[in-house]
């Protein structure tokens, strides 16, 4: 039995609060004393291994401060060459799995990162306490219970998400709809359809994955389209009895059925940069607000929001963070030699946009690893919630900025929020630079739902917003008369048609839609010839 179900089942849930969630209890200084800590131990394990002599040009740091004086910033590039082979013999010692990620177009298909049966561990402590915040009201709230669900509507290992599935499933006897090894023999419409056909039996208690597909299935719950429910009509007596429940619960409301009329979820942890522009739309639909968190492959657990929803807490047991400021990064770029000066969690400012960089705990690979995120810090404190370390918000990928003519570089979360409060609906969208003669234009490529908007209708409706959102872009308009937005219309099924189409190549889930920002031209060709019409 894990020690997170003896304590349930014990009663003794102050003390499972305070051994996964204490950290939320800590200041600035107790979380660098435990990044401190932890980073002098790794140093230590890791000195003896060649990737990392090499990585820090045969520097000894033995602390945080000679880490971030002799080491320089690291991508994937300066690991590719050893563990694109999964080459062991370089690391401190044998990794228990090797978690694979998706791949740099044009270099390499995939990014492979070893694994240790510590980091395996720690992810799965992490998430758990990410459930037990997620379905907090408070402080000290544990609404925990052995058997509790979860679909499983993500990629299988060797992919994050399954790895942290079953670290958690070590961490915690949760009950996963359907059991891992029948999901991962099923495609991933194979995997909605068996989750939730299981739900309606079993019922759903947690949710985990990506903000927008849990938006999509929720709509397509009230579909009257043929074949876009994810129900089949259950044969199981419980289920049925769920189902009509929750029409007569829908139609007393005078609409159309929510998945929030189906089931009581307790918790949803969600990621992606849409989370904090859909959770209202996700609430409506599911009855519960979606707790935003932020990981991935090399990192495992970075941070997570709390009971209060506001911004994210770092999580501090998994890897030793950095920031660093945007100039520096890109002078280290340019410069070899230029070691980047960084910000520790205690030196951060409120308002600042930073580059962030960070260090396996736990005898990872990564060091001083650059995943090429910006991140705002948006406050020092989460005063609503009693949280005294710096809030967090994810601002952009460092490559997916858009810049136009020199005067506004635009990121993904502000293209995104201008199109929804715009009121356009759409399915889904792409934006990149392109150039008209020598006239510089950002085209959005939006596939639309429902509604008669022309091109030009959507495009006035976006600029509008945009001018709200970026002074910069609004300036652009002002001071030189360039009003730079183009908007192309696909037809209903463009991006459904892509992703059909990726997936009967065999992609993996990081690579079956479009990226939002700065698709490349076979991308976008694929796109625009799978649309069938174009306004």
């Amino acid at each position: 039995m894990s020690e997170a179900a003896r304590l349930v089942r014990e009663g003794r849930t102050k003390e499972l609060w305070e051994r996964y969630c204490g950290y939320l209890d800590f200041d600035a200084g107790a979380f660098m004393d435990v990044q401190r800590k932890l980073l002098a131990e790794q140093l230590a394990r890791s000195e003896p291994a060649a990737l990392w002599t090499r990585l820090s040009r045969g520097g000894r740091p033995k602390d945080a401060d000679g880490l971030r004086r002799i080491v320089p910033l690291t991508t994937y590039r300066d690991y590719a060459e050893n563990l694109l082979a999964r080459d062991e013999s370089v690391l401190a010692g044998k990794p228990r799995m090797w978690v694979r990620t998706s791949g740099r177009s044009g270099e390499y298909d995939a990014k492979w990162v070893p694994w240790t049966d510590a980091m395996y561990a720690e992810v799965g402590t992490a998430f758990l306490a990410a459930f037990i915040v997620a379905s907090a009201k408070r402080k000290g709230d544990v609404s925990l219970r052995e058997g509790m669900t979860f679909p499983y509507l993500l990629a299988p290992t060797p992919y994050i998400s399954g790895v942290i599935s079953e670290a958690m499933l070590e961490a915690f006897p949760f009950k996963v709809l359907p059991k891992l090894e029948d999901a991962y023999a099923m495609d991933f419409q194979e995997r909605i359809m068996a989750a939730f056909e299981l739900s309606l039996s079993e019922g759903l208690d947690f949710f985990w994955g990506m903000t927008s597909i849990l938006m999509k299935l929720g709509e397509r719950f009230g579909s009257r389209e043929k074949g876009a429910s994810p129900m089949k009509l259950p044969k199981d007596p419980r289920a049925l009895f769920r189902i009509v429940k929750a029409l007569v619960k829908a139609g007393l409301a005078g609409r159309g059925l929510m998945p929030k009329d189906i089931w009581k979820v307790k918790g949803a942890i969600c990621g992606g940069m849409d989370t904090g522009l859909l959770k209202d739309k996700v609430a409506e639909l599911w009855g519960v607000e979606p707790m935003e968190g932020y990981g991935c492959t090399e990192f495992g657990a970075i941070a997570f929001q709390s009971w209060s929803r506001r911004g994210m807490t770092f999580y501090p047991y998994m890897n030793f963070w950095e920031f660093v400021d945007e100039k520096d990064y890109a002078r280290s770029l340019e410069d070899p030699e230029f070691v980047a000066p960084s910000r520790f969690m205690d030196e951060v400012e409120a308002g600042g946009e930073y580059v962030l960089a960070g260090t396996n705990f736990h005898g990872g690979a990564m060091l001083r690893y650059v995943l090429g995120d910006l991140v705002r810090i948006d406050a020092l404190e989460d005063a609503e919630g009693g949280i005294r370390l710096p809030q967090m918000s994810f601002s952009s990928r460092i490559d997916g900025l858009i810049d136009i003519a020199g005067f506004t570089r635009l990121t993904e979360k502000t293209i995104w929020t201008a199109i929804e409060r715009s009121g356009v609906k759409y399915e889904d969208w792409s934006a990149r630079k392109e150039a008209v003669g020598e006239r510089p234009v950002l085209q959005l490529y939006l596939e639309p739902k429902g509604g008669e908007r022309s091109a030009a209708e959507v495009a006035s409706l976006v600029h509008a917003k945009l001018r709200e959102l970026d002074a910069p872009y609004r300036d652009m308009e002002d001071l030189a008369g360039l009003r730079p937005l183009e908007v192309t219309l696909f037809s209903k099924g463009t991006f459904a048609r892509y992703f059909a189409e990726r997936q009967a190549a065999g992609a993996d889930l990081a690579h079956m839609k479009p990226p939002h920002v700065n698709a490349p031209d076979r991308v976008v060709e694929s796109l625009v010839r799978m649309s069938d019409w174009k306004i």
